[in-house]
């Protein structure tokens, strides 16, 4: 099995488990077992059989474990109604298909019941005395219902039936329960296989898995005339780019959102071109010693390890000699071994990521927007970081970047231009003044907020802060990485309640009316759920998905065309996922809308387009707290700052 099956059935077989248990152990929750199907549908139709059969092992294995035979009975139930209705549509087949492969199933199974009630007599006479038992109860309690005399006696006649012509009714009955449990399962897995449909295609598999066919060899590497197009594109993504990366090497790629930037990363990290060649003389070794190593723009998905010390030798193979302490030191970790993963920093945490492909050994190390998420006294001090790497280690960097003066250290530029840009509507222009600002809509008193309260690891997030909001105000808060942002964005929104102190919004606790803030996340990305923006857009802002006039205001409000619904969540540029998941939050008219971060990941371009779109939103008296460590070019939006520090406001400016 591959990674990737491997872990899915995992997760699969743990969740049918507890499924299977939890319809053993409530009352009348039976059926409930049946909703199994959908993980497992999901994983019948996205990989080959071997990873059904192992789920079906493990989930049942540990139902058995927990709940008896009723347990597993139950986990494999889930299982062949989940892998019938998962492997038809994964062959584009439908419901008349299913039927008859349910049908024939029906037959196996009811032909194995048959047997196994025939051989095992005692244990025959318990389930038919059990099923006599409850049906004549059932049978006794409609009998006392007005009316229910039909109903009673026609009970105690199946049930009489049921144990003068057991071998009918056992095969017969479990036939229609296979069939019936198939077409249930159909029904209710159809719109969930629908949005993967819609979704796939979608690059599924990011990178490649190579064959253990050598030691990896990237470098020297030449890239001779590529192209690269997605399926179902119109055109390449990339076009007749050529270019040469050898050890020792510092190359910096720039352009602006939408020129591929990305796209190349995962060229050179081992996905072959649509055209021209990728010539290297042996394998890519993709996260393997000698290989190739990734650095990536969100660093927590790459961090790992509990301790800082864990996460920089996490999945290299035993017998490899790692200097964490060492390595630690050379990015600016010095003696933080022993800290917690989940308390760095965002330039800790890429420092750490840095760590981490150096204990490797990489060949080619490839840093992909690494500076996004880093306040400008970190982003100075990773960029000093990256120049050294190629200088003091025998590898080739190639650092991806859309800020140009990035990219003045390196040996050679690789600039991919400026990509096209679609045509759409300028968001509704206002013909009135702005209104004037009114009274405060958010309100924070003394908020403290400790995560892991009362445990020994608790840790002091914010200490104190007090601020308030105006209607129609928009507010920047900036601060350093670590300095409490992102925590007072959640206490903002209600999702985190104030260990001590206030947060009110319209005179109320703002945990209490959660919704009524809008908070928009650093990575944009997390909250359109679904395969399209159209439909993932309709799911943010509460519409249904078929309500095609609303969902095109949605889109027109941010400045999109109509037909940008139709496209790919994963084919949107960076501006492009912002404002789709914008339009959903303003179709929910917040009180208050919070941004994180929104600048992050953009180019020039892009932020100037965004920032334009947030004043006509601001204008129209839209409250908001913008968050972000990029603070240049967010004046003429924000007419107040806030700075954080040490989770304390520790001044405000007047814009």
């Amino acid at each position: 099995m591959r990674p990737v099956e491997f872990a899915h059935a995992a997760i699969t077989a743990a969740l049918m488990s507890a499924i299977a248990v939890l319809s053993m152990v409530v009352p009348g929750a039976v059926v409930f077992a049946w909703a199994g199907a959908v993980p497992m549908g999901v994983l019948a139709f996205h990989h080959r059989a071997r990873a059904a059969v192992a789920t079906a092992m493990a989930s049942g294995m540990i139902s058995f474990l927990l709940a008896g035979f009723g347990g597993l009975v139950s986990a494999w139930t889930c299982v062949y109604m989940g892998v019938i209705c998962g492997q038809v549509r994964r062959r584009g087949r439908g419901r008349g298909t299913m039927l008859a492969v349910a049908g024939l199933w029906g037959i196996v199974v009811a032909s194995a019941v048959f047997t196994f009630l025939a051989v095992l007599a005692d244990l025959r006479t318990v389930v038919l005395g059990a099923f006599a038992a409850n049906v004549h109860g059932l049978g006794a309690l409609f009998e006392t219902v007005p009316g229910g005399a039909g109903a009673g006696a026609a009970l105690h006649r199946l049930a009489d039936v049921g144990l003068e012509r057991w071998p009918v009714f056992v095969w017969v009955s479990v036939w229609l329960i296979v069939v019936f449990g198939c077409s249930f399962a159909w029904r209710i897995l159809t719109p969930v296989l629908r949005r993967v449909v819609a979704t796939s295609a979608a690059p599924q598999d990011l990178f490649p898995v190579e064959p253990d066919d050598g030691a990896p060899q990237p470098l020297p590497m030449a890239l001779r005339h590529v192209d690269f197009r997605y399926p179902g594109a119109d055109r390449d993504t990339l076009r007749d780019l050529s270019f040469t990366v050898g050890p020792g090497d510092h190359v910096a790629v720039t352009g602006a959102n939408g020129t591929g930037k990305s796209t190349l990363m995962r060229l050179l990290a081992g996905v072959a071109p649509t055209g021209g060649t990728v010539e290297r003389p042996g394998p890519v070794g993709l996260g393997k010693v000698g290989g190739t190593a990734l650095v990536l723009q969100h660093a927590d998905s790459q961090v790992l390890g509990i301790r800082v010390a864990d996460d920089v030798v996490w999945g290299l193979p035993q017998g490899i000699e790692v200097d964490v302490d060492g390595l630690l030191t050379e990015v600016g970790l010095a003696g933080m071994g022993d800290r917690d993963t989940s308390g760095l920093s965002g330039g800790e945490a890429q420092r750490l990521a840095v760590a981490a492909a150096l204990a490797r050994r990489p060949a080619l190390v490839v840093a992909d927007e690494v500076t996004t998420m880093v306040d400008r006294a970190g982003r100075a001090d990773l960029l000093g970081l990256l120049g050294g790497l190629s200088r003091h280690h025998d590898l080739g960097l190639v650092h991806i970047t859309h800020y140009p003066e990035e990219a003045a250290g390196a040996d050679r530029t690789v600039d991919l231009g400026t990509a096209r840009r679609a045509s759409a509507p300028a968001p509704s222009a206002r013909t009135t003044a702005r209104p004037p600002l009114g009274a405060p809509v958010l309100t924070l008193r003394d908020v403290h907020y400790e995560y892991d309260a009362g445990t020994p690891w608790s840790r002091a997030a914010l200490r104190g802060v007090d601020l308030t909001v105006g209607d129609g105000e928009a507010v920047l808060l900036c601060g350093g990485n670590g300095s409490g942002k992102s925590t007072l964005a959640w206490v903002m929104a209600g999702l985190l309640e104030p260990t001590a102190g206030s947060c009110e919004l319209d005179g109320a606790p703002v945990s209490e009316q959660v919704g009524a803030v809008a908070l928009a996340l650093q990575a944009a990305r997390l909250q359109l759920m679904r395969g399209t923006a159209g439909d993932a857009l309709a799911a943010l802002a509460g519409y249904r998905s078929d309500d095609g006039a609303a969902i095109t205001g949605a889109l027109a409000a941010v400045g999109l065309p109509a037909d940008a619904a139709d496209l790919l969540v994963d084919r949107l540029s960076g501006g492009q996922l912002r404002r789709v998941a914008l339009a959903g939050l303003l179709a929910r008219n917040p009180r208050l809308l919070i941004l994180d971060e929104p600048l992050a990941g953009l180019d020039l371009t892009s932020q100037r387009e965004l920032i334009d779109l947030l004043v006509a939103v601001r204008d129209g008296g839209q409250a908001m707290v913008i968050i972000s460590h990029d603070v240049d070019h967010l004046d003429r939006l924000c007419d107040r700052t806030v700075h954080l520090a040490r989770g304390v406001v520790d001044a405000e400016e007047v814009a």
